[in-house]
């Protein structure tokens, strides 16, 4: 077994390059220039919300796995504040009314794959997921906010964590869950290339959804 803080810290070493990268990439660019129309931020969101129905269905399914226990992933749920926002800033027929960008089906090909199974690396799919939620999160609701000329606390449910206390709580807890988990050192391997996967899935999404390059948005 590796030691217990040796995880977390590969993860964020050895995918911080294709973290930064996602972050300027495509439809998240143009978030952060604040030049995204409210159709291509709807966009953004219906293809998260297939993301993230999918992770969350697969951390229910294994709630009993240690790996997925120790992560505690049930109050950072963020399907619910998804919807609630698309429906808020598109309608009621978001469903069907916004269609899911190729790079989204593959993922949640893949995340279907891993809830039918017992491999280690869907806490990969949590990591890259939640912990950016909880960091970068809190400056994209803000910035929703003032691009799109959103009352307060319409539309950004899916940033929305709780005080700012909360937010500092479930990040520890978050990267704490994740120092216990015991893997051996293939196991960690196989997590960490699992999660440079999402991250590079993540930007070919985001360059799908980029108005401007063919994409649904």
């Amino acid at each position: 077994m590796i030691a217990t803080n040796e995880l977390p810290e590969r993860l964020r070493l050895e995918t911080r390059d294709l973290h930064a990268r996602s972050e300027r990439s495509g439809v998240m660019a143009q978030l952060l220039g604040q030049r995204l129309s409210r159709a291509g931020y709807c966009a953004l969101l219906r293809n998260l919300h297939a993301i993230y129905a999918a992770l969350e269905s697969a951390l229910a399914g294994r709630a009993d796995d240690p790996m997925v226990a120790a992560l505690n992933p049930a109050p950072l749920a963020r399907e619910g504040a998804l919807a609630q926002d698309l429906e808020a800033l598109h309608g009621t027929g978001w469903r069907v009314e916004l269609a899911l960008a190729p790079a989204a089906q593959a993922y949640v090909r893949r995340l279907l794959v891993l809830s039918g199974g017992h491999s280690p690396v869907l806490v990969a799919h949590a990591y890259v997921r939640y912990l950016g939620d909880l960091h970068g999160g809190q400056v994209l609701k803000r910035l929703v906010s003032q691009n799109l000329g959103l009352a307060a606390g319409v539309g950004t449910g899916f940033y929305d964590f709780g005080a700012d206390a909360r937010v500092i709580e479930l990040r520890q807890a978050f990267r704490q869950g994740l120092a216990r988990i015991r893997v051996s050192l293939p196991q960690a391997d196989q997590i960490v290339a699992e999660a440079r996967w999402a991250f590079e899935q993540h930007v070919l999404l985001f360059e799908q959804l980029a108005v401007g390059s063919g994409g649904s948005a």
